[in-house]
C-alpha cells in the first residue's frame, strides 16, 4: 500500500508559473550558469551521490495525460514536469527550466523491444529552448542527441513496481539495451495540454508482474511529488554506473 502526502507545491500550469515560480519554491540544490546553456539547477544529491540519476527515484502511472512520472524527490513537482535535464561533463546532471514552461506528464524518450524498456529526459534543443509546441517522435535520439548514458532500462517485467529504482539496470550496460530496442516515443499537444503516450499501455501491463497504475486527471493533481516509498521497500539506490 502506498502512503502519499501532498506535495509541498501544487501543480501549476501556463500563465500560473514563471522562472521566479521555479526559484523562489525548489530547495534542495543550487543555482548554476552552464555556458551555452544559462541558468539551471542542480539538486544537491546529483552531487553527493554520482549514481543519481533523473526519473529513477518513483515510479509510473497511467493518467489521462498518458505516461505520468510519480516521483518520491521533494522537488519532482518541478524537475519530472517543466523544462528538461542536460547531463555535462563539467557539473553532471542539471535542470534547465527553459523559458515555455509547459507542464507535462513526463518529458521522456521511450524504448522498448523484447524484455526491455526504457526511458530517458529529455535534453533542451540549446539555451533556453525546451520545448516548441511540436509533436516529438521516434527520432528524438538523434533530434535531441540523447545518447545511451541517458536511458533508465529495466526488466518489462517490472515497470509496474512501486519503487523502480531498485530495478534499473547499471548504465554501463545501456549500449546492449539501445541495440535490442527502438524508440516509441510519441509526446503530443492537443489543446495546449501536452501528452505522453509512448509504449500502448496494455502491452506492458500484460508483461508487468504488477498492474501499472492507473490515474484519473483530478488525481494527477496530486502527483507530481512529495510520496513516500512503500513501507518494506528499500529505500538504497540501485542504479549503478
Amino acid at each position: 500500500m502506498l502512503a502519499l502526502i501532498s506535495p509541498a507545491i501544487p501543480q501549476a500550469r501556463g500563465a500560473d508559473v514563471s522562472i521566479d515560480f521555479f526559484y523562489n519554491n525548489l530547495s534542495g540544490g543550487n543555482w548554476i550558469e552552464a555556458e551555452g546553456y544559462g541558468y539551471g539547477w542542480q539538486p544537491d544529491i546529483a552531487v553527493s551521490d554520482p549514481n543519481w540519476r533523473p526519473y529513477a527515484d518513483g515510479y509510473w502511472a497511467y493518467t489521462d495525460y498518458g505516461w505520468t512520472w510519480i516521483s518520491y524527490e521533494d522537488f519532482g513537482w518541478a524537475t519530472y514536469h517543466y523544462g528538461r535535464w542536460s547531463n555535462l561533463a563539467d557539473y553532471g546532471w542539471i535542470w534547465f527550466p527553459g523559458s515555455d514552461l509547459d507542464w507535462g506528464p513526463a518529458w521522456v524518450s521511450w524504448r522498448t523491444g523484447g524484455d526491455y524498456v526504457g526511458w530517458a529526459p529529455l535534453p533542451p534543443r540549446g539555451a533556453g529552448i525546451v520545448y516548441e509546441g511540436q509533436p516529438i517522435g521516434g527520432q528524438v535520439d538523434v533530434e535531441f542527441d540523447i545518447g545511451p548514458q541517458y536511458y533508465n532500462f529495466c526488466d518489462v517485467r517490472f515497470i509496474g513496481e512501486p519503487v523502480l529504482r531498485d530495478r534499473i539496470f547499471p548504465v554501463s550496460q545501456n549500449v546492449t539495451y539501445i541495440d535490442n530496442t527502438v524508440n516509441v516515443t510519441n509526446i503530443t499537444v492537443q489543446n495546449n495540454v501536452v501528452y505522453n503516450y509512448g509504449p500502448d499501455y496494455n502491452t506492458l501491463n500484460a508483461y508487468s508482474t504488477r498492474p501499472i497504475q492507473r490515474r484519473c486527471s483530478s488525481e494527477n493533481h496530486q502527483t507530481g511529488s512529495g510520496h513516500r516509498a512503500p513501507k518494506g521497500e528499500s529505500k538504497d539506490r540501485a542504479t549503478k554506473s
